[in-house]
């Protein structure tokens, strides 16, 4: 069975795996927060979501953790959600839908690996990356990190990755990561949401042309969707 991925915009995105549907850093709210204004809005609104089997969350700022839907679609889905424990003392759900998580830590859900990953993200208490896997295929979801050296360990059919800076990996440093994990597609997140984050997405392919590497970009307009068979 494939891989389906929809683009929400910024780091959310829902990973269909084994017909489970994985909700990532869920953030859904399109006001100004703070001086951070929202330029592109989220392509789909909450209320409209297909059933969310499990929210997979890689730290606590508010544009990965959008705290008031979550606790409505976890309740509405009866969601897992899958986190540090820091960021689930805010879930309002039951104990035995909140799954913690530490760095180095491995949970199966419903046939679904989730392992941890360090991430390293100034300002954040606790940050994460994951790496989602099933019998065939993987999808390493970065969450809001820059290069690190875990980045050597890492191997994945699907890369997820951010290239819009500003406390992240910039264009630059995700090619420079997916050269490390090698996967066979990198889908670019975290980009164009706020005036500091400004990237084109479709350099990437420019970038990667001609070297030695067969990783293929793929650039998911926001509410669109793309199949990995």
């Amino acid at each position: 069975m494939g891989i389906k991925i929809k683009y929400l915009g910024h780091s959310s995105f829902i990973i269909n795996m084994n017909g489970n549907n994985i909700l990532t850093d869920p953030y859904f709210n399109n006001e100004d927060k703070c001086s951070y204004k929202r330029l592109i809005d989220c392509a789909i609104p909450f209320a409209k979501l297909p059933n969310i089997d499990a929210i997979l969350i890689s730290h606590e700022h508010f544009d990965a953790f959008d705290v008031d839907n979550t606790n409505l679609i976890a309740k509405k889905h009866k969601s897992k959600v899958i986190a540090h424990r820091s960021i689930l003392n805010k879930v309002d759900i039951d104990d035995h839908s909140k799954i913690s998580m530490d760095e180095y830590q491995t949970k199966t859900l419903n046939d679904i690996n989730y392992y941890a990953y360090p991430a390293h993200h100034p300002n954040s208490f606790y940050p994460l990356s994951f790496l989602i896997s099933d019998k065939k295929n993987s999808v390493y979801f970065a969450g809001d990190t820059l290069m690190t050296r875990e980045h050597d360990k890492i191997k994945a059919d699907i890369a997820m990755l951010p290239i819009g800076g500003g406390g992240t990996m910039d264009l630059g440093s995700a090619i420079s990561v997916a050269k490390k994990i090698k996967p066979k597609y990198l889908i670019p997140m975290a980009y164009n949401t706020f005036a500091h984050m400004k990237q084109n997405p479709y350099a990437l392919k420019e970038k990667l042309d001609g070297t030695r590497y067969t990783i293929k970009p793929i650039v998911i307009e926001p509410g669109k969707e793309w199949t990995y068979k």
